[in-house]
Formats: C-alpha cells, structure tokens, sequence
C-alpha cells in the first residue's frame, strides 16, 4: 500500500472538535515550524500512540507544560493550580489517544492504536523506525503554540 500524506486540514478539523468538546479551549492553525522551534527547551510534553496495520506510524503530540496545565484543569474541570503533574500527563495521553484515534479513524484499511505515552523534560525527540514521511501541524491555542507529528512508516 503506498503511502499518502494525510491532509493537515482533516487533521486541524479533528483537533479543534477534540478541543472543543473535551476541553471548551479554542484551537487554531499557526505555522509549520512554531512548535518545532521551542520543542527544544525544557518543560514540554511529548504525548505519543503508535499506529500498526495496512498504516503503520506515530501520532504525537508536542505541548509546553503551561499548556499541559491549562488543558489538564479544563478537562478535569479544576483550576489549573490544583493539577498535579500526574494530572497533566494523564490529559496530554488522552489527548494524544483521542487525536491518534481520530487519525486512525480516517486511515485506509485495518490498524490498532497502541496504549499512549507521555515524556516530558527537555531535549525530547521520538524516532519511529523506517520512517519514510514526517508532517508537522502546528497549532495554537489561547496564544500557546503545540504541534501535532504524523511519522509514516514503510510497510
């Protein structure tokens, strides 16, 4: 099966009702590299699911930590300084389990969707072996840039 990029606006459309149903946070495209050029310093979040099938790959999502925080107090309906870090990982797997889903969802053929897991620190980069394609969607929301990574891997 050859593989095709997936269409980074089906991919923003799929955030941003993720965003809106589960978090009431708005959510809205920004540019390619604007989470890429702060994925190096320290307090990010790198939520990941791994698709395996006819498509094989990884969905990621890159976060700061404030950012972490803001979407772990939406969605636990708390204000964010009462999250714990444990909080904010939990939220940055299911969003990432959520957004690796609904990918999965519009895929051709048959995969699964691997448990999430989450990193955090500084100096976080994932590699999925075989990967012949990386597309990177940048995002924002309430003024915080993320991003969500689509690594494709040869089948």
């Amino acid at each position: 099966m050859e593989i095709q990029p997936i269409e980074s606006n089906d991919v923003v459309e799929l955030v941003q009702a993720i965003f809106d149903n589960m978090l009431q946070l708005p959510c809205e495209p920004a540019g390619v590299n604007s989470a890429d050029d702060a994925s190096d310093s320290s307090n990010r979040l790198v939520g990941c699911v791994q698709i395996q099938g006819d498509w094989s790959g990884a969905i990621e999502i890159d976060t700061p930590l404030e950012f972490g925080r803001k979407a772990a107090g939406a969605m636990l309906m708390v204000p964010e300084e009462e999250v714990s870090m444990e909080d904010i990982q939990d939220t940055i797997a299911e969003l990432s389990n959520m957004v690796g889903g609904s990918i999965k969802a519009i895929l051709p053929g048959q995969s699964t969707l691997s448990l999430p897991s989450v990193a955090s620190g500084s100096g976080l980069n994932f590699k999925l072996s075989n990967v012949v394609h990386t597309q990177s969607i940048g995002l924002k929301s309430n003024g915080t840039d993320f991003s969500v990574l689509i690594q494709y891997q040869s089948t």
